[in-house]
């Protein structure tokens, strides 16, 4: 039973505004005790679709994604370009594996499509582009990099990178990719089958006519330009020249492996500590492939006095990485796709 009777010292109308207040305050604490409607007619739901966590090939003919959750693959949703439309894809848990049927070409650019979905049937469709697997990439070696253009009538040079395969195997998917302190490049290797011993040259800056052609097969002459030789495989690159003086080259035998094979290069100028640019970024990603301090700085690297009549050149007898390994050659003296002429008499 409600008393209404005013408290003692407070007049009828303040009395009546405090009931009301109180009768307001308890409605309120009522009401957030309620249900609201929609929760008691509908229960709570996934609506999230699932998220792809990581995604890559797997074997020469097949591709593996995962999920953050369970799912199922949705029937006929899978494609490959180029490649047969069709494609069928299996589910264990989060992981979804999708079989191409046939093996793919190493290293050529491919793209898979489909959808999954999780048990509330939120879809995900995706698209990913990738390189055909490689199960036998052939570990190159570099040997000389001709840094600049030299602007000889007689004996013109372009930029470009020459390497010898330290065994056999197919270059399908090997990536390289070189940077200077604001821009990073980088090629990937066609699938080309190369035996121990076999000069690979590729060439960083052509000029574009008609006679510059991979050479994917066993014509070794079928390429012209500057710099194209019959004694190596000539490849050719319009992604960007090197860095003239100071510059990092990284090989990888698939994009995100961790480097097998380097240079770093620097002008005998520089010193001290690296900055934090492009250049860096390229030279932490050596680790093994090049020997550098905790802290990397410029005296790392192999140091020269940048010249664009010579080259930097590789002693193939020096089996360990690093700068004692590197020499400049003579003035005039560049062999693309042939040994490197011996180190300078001082």
């Amino acid at each position: 039973m409600c008393d209404h009777r005013p408290r003692p010292g407070l007049s009828p109308a303040s009395s009546r505004a405090l009931a009301a207040r109180a009768a307001l305050a308890l409605c309120a604490a009522l009401a957030g005790c309620v249900p609201d409607p929609a929760e008691r007619l509908l229960p709570p739901s996934d609506l999230k679709p699932p998220l792809v966590l990581e995604a890559g090939p797997e074997g020469s003919r097949s591709f593996r994604l995962r999920f953050d959750e369970e799912v199922r693959p949705v029937e006929g949703s899978f494609a490959l370009e180029p490649g047969p439309r069709a494609a069928s894809a299996s589910a264990e848990g989060s992981l979804v594996l999708i079989d191409f049927g046939f093996d793919l070409e190493a290293g050529a650019d491919y793209a898979v499509s489909g959808e999954a979905e999780d048990a509330a049937g939120n879809a995900t469709r995706f698209v990913f582009s990738f390189a055909g697997w490689n199960g036998r990439p052939a570990r190159l070696r570099l040997s000389e990099a001709q840094t600049a253009k030299n602007a000889s009538l007689t004996k013109p040079h372009r930029d470009y990178l020459e390497f010898v395969a330290s065994e056999d195997g197919n270059l399908g998917g090997e990536e390289v990719s070189w940077a200077n302190s604001v821009r990073r490049f980088s090629y990937r290797f066609p699938g080309i089958e190369v035996r121990a011993g076999d000069f690979v040259v590729l060439h960083l800056a052509p000029e574009g006519i008609p006679e510059e052609k991979d050479e994917r097969d066993a014509d070794l002459a079928r390429s012209g330009g500057v710099d194209a030789t019959s004694g190596a495989r000539d490849l050719w690159s319009a992604a960007g020249g090197l860095p003239d003086a100071s510059g990092a080259v990284v090989l990888r035998a698939r994009a995100g492996d961790p480097a097998y094979e380097g240079l770093f290069y620097a002008d005998e100028a520089k010193t001290g500590s690296l900055g934090d640019d492009k250049l860096a970024a390229r030279v932490a990603e050596l680790a093994e492939a090049w020997p550098l301090a905790a802290a990397p700085s410029w005296e790392d690297a192999f140091r020269w006095n940048p010249s664009t009549a010579r080259s930097l050149c590789r002693d193939q007898a020096v089996l360990a990485a690093g700068a004692g390994a590197w020499y400049v050659g003579a003035a005039g003296a560049q062999s693309p796709g042939a040994a490197n002429a011996p180190r300078p008499t001082e």
